[in-house]
């Protein structure tokens, strides 16, 4: 089953993957074409985890907001060294004046989750041991954290905060922004059904198939009714969220009852935006186009307001 160009699944359920997709060495300083920098650092070695972290023009000095990016792809596909993932990220520096951390974690099957939560967690770990002090620009304000993630992305920050973040993310956490978090469950939503067509950016026979690849490899086999698929609302942390949705985006639904359950919890620092005429993944294949500008634009006044001193 072809399921991204280049990218094969065979009947045995393992992934042949094009060269390029695996990590590469990488170090762009600033120019003038392109004023943000970005470098690859290795967090784990025995594991492979990695991350590419940008960092904008900060003439002043000054200390800037730190996030942590997590990339989507039905946890089985992309990369942080991924055309699109690059250009957001470099985008998210530039427009945020943030240093940007993109995290590069396994990928399914050959991951299967919790491998990817776990990955994060030990991002974490990672930023605030003595290595990350070396190897993170000297602008980087580990006191004003930021999480955000796209799609499969979404679900990891949601899952990995549900499983416990460290005392000193948790401490630091000032805001997180979920942009069209992969969710999933058994029965359709109304925009599953809607929504899911030969036109479509996502189907649902195509995320079917990433949660059966990603979800864990147990007998019976997991579902999508797996905890993993809809984690808590209630897991999410106190702080400042975004969530973002597509009105043509199959996954709209889901994340609007992750909207209504926060109400529910009273939490008022939540702030929803509904793109009515996105499907889903606009801000990756759509760069150039004015929604695209707006999402920065909502995100770059989010971590303002949150992530001054």
């Amino acid at each position: 089953m072809e399921l991204f160009p280049q990218v094969h699944v065979n009947q045995d359920g393992n992934i042949v993957r094009p060269a390029a997709a695996d990590h590469p060495p990488f170090s762009l300083p600033a120019s003038l074409s392109d004023p943000v920098s970005s470098v690859d650092v290795t967090l784990d070695s025995s594991s492979g985890l990695w991350a590419r972290i940008y960092t904008p023009p900060n003439p002043s000095g000054k200390p800037l907001p730190l996030i942590v990016y997590v990339h989507g792809g039905g946890f089985c596909f992309l990369s942080p060294a991924s055309v699109e993932y690059h250009q957001l990220a470099t985008h998210l520096a530039s427009e945020t004046s943030s240093v940007v951390f993109s995290l590069a974690y396994r990928l399914a099957p050959e991951h299967r989750l919790p491998t990817a939560y776990n990955d994060l967690l030990a991002a974490f770990q990672w930023l605030y041991s003595p290595n990350a002090r070396h190897q993170l620009p000297a602008s980087a304000d580990l006191s004003r954290l930021f999480l955000i993630g796209d799609s499969a992305g979404g679900n990891i920050i949601h899952n990995a905060l549900n499983i416990g973040a460290p005392a000193e993310v948790l401490e630091s956490l000032r805001g997180v922004v979920l942009v069209q978090p992969y969710y999933g469950g058994e029965e359709r939503t109304e925009s599953e059904k809607r929504w899911s067509n030969e036109h479509a950016y996502l189907t649902m026979p195509f995320s079917d198939v990433c949660w059966s690849l990603a979800l864990p490899d147990t007998d019976p086999p997991s579902t999508r009714d797996h905890p993993f698929c809809s984690p808590p609302a209630a897991g999410l942390p106190d702080v400042g969220l975004m969530l973002v949705a597509g009105g043509k985006d199959v996954l709209k639904d889901r994340s609007l009852r992750v909207a209504a359950e926060l109400e529910k919890l009273g939490r008022r620092a939540v702030e929803l935006h509904v793109f009515e005429e996105e499907e889903h993944a606009f801000y990756g294949h759509r760069q150039g186009h004015p929604a695209f500008k707006q999402l920065m634009g909502f995100i770059s006044a989010f971590i303002s307001r949150l992530g001054c001193h």
